[in-house]
């Protein structure tokens, strides 16, 4: 009969060999699957693989027993519209406190994101590094690029350096920072966008490891923070870009 047939062709160690390597690649692919969507949603933080050699990491403790060469930052869903003159002032003590602890930050009602996180030197023989850091973006929907603002802050003891990037006005008009939008600090453009990615900034360059002066204590490290919000005095912050997307990676490289 030939549902008996059918049932022996389920005994045979040959279809049970093909099924298991069947159920195996299923596995492997699923797992793949979940693995690149769960980075895709998430800020990425990377030490650029020509570099893992030269002597430089991160972590979000110093006295972790391992550094590591990326770290994945949990995405934010559902961001309100903020803006800087709210948590940027004269001194920046406020973005001292935000980034007094490292690992991610949230603001109540979603208006501000950041992550702080170290930079580590760990050359053998103490010597200075130079690093670059470069962030990307991509995916981008709804133009939320259009409307974004990333920050960084580098802090150590020889360095207190905020920066702002936006990209351009839409209608290429000139902003009055301070006035307008009550910045402390005058953001400076994406170098490239388009519709589906571009360059937020490629050429923060700094060097870890030297001191203040003779006497100074060498500090092998430089905390760093990204902040991320959507600039509600923008005039491109508007209904047309809610629920829109936007993927950000940064890059850290040994300065060659």
């Amino acid at each position: 009969m030939i549902i008996k047939r059918f049932v022996s062709l389920f005994r045979t160690t040959g279809f049970k060999i093909i099924a298991f390597f069947a159920l195996l690649a299923t596995s492997v692919l699923i797992a793949l699957a979940m693995l690149l969507g769960n980075e895709a949603g998430q800020f990425v933080i990377r030490v650029r693989d020509d570099s893992l050699e030269k002597s430089i990491a991160l972590t979000t403790d110093l006295d972790a027993e391992q550094y590591l060469p990326i770290l994945n930052a949990e995405g934010m869903t559902g961001m309100a519209d903020y803006s800087a003159q709210y948590f940027i002032k004269l001194g920046y003590n406020d973005l001292d406190e935000i980034t007094a602890t490292t690992g991610q930050y949230k603001r109540e009602g979603n208006s501000l994101y950041a992550y702080t996180f170290y930079i580590v030197n760990t050359t053998e023989d103490g010597s200075n590094v130079g690093v670059n850091i470069e962030m990307k973006y991509s995916k981008v929907t709804k133009n939320l690029d259009k409307a974004i603002r990333i920050m960084t802050y580098a802090y150590s003891t020889n360095t207190s350096i905020p920066e702002i990037y936006q990209a351009k006005e839409a209608d290429g008009a000139e902003i009055d920072y301070v006035k307008d939008y009550g910045y402390v600090i005058e953001p400076q453009l994406f170098e490239q966008e388009n519709v589906s990615d571009g360059i937020v900034f490629n050429d923060q360059h700094y060097t870890i490891g030297t001191t203040a002066s003779e006497s100074a204590t060498r500090i092998n490290y430089m905390k760093y923070s990204v902040f991320f919000w959507i600039e509600g005095n923008d005039p491109e912050c508007d209904e047309k870009i809610m629920g829109g997307t936007i993927k950000f990676d940064l890059t850290v490289s040994v300065a060659m």
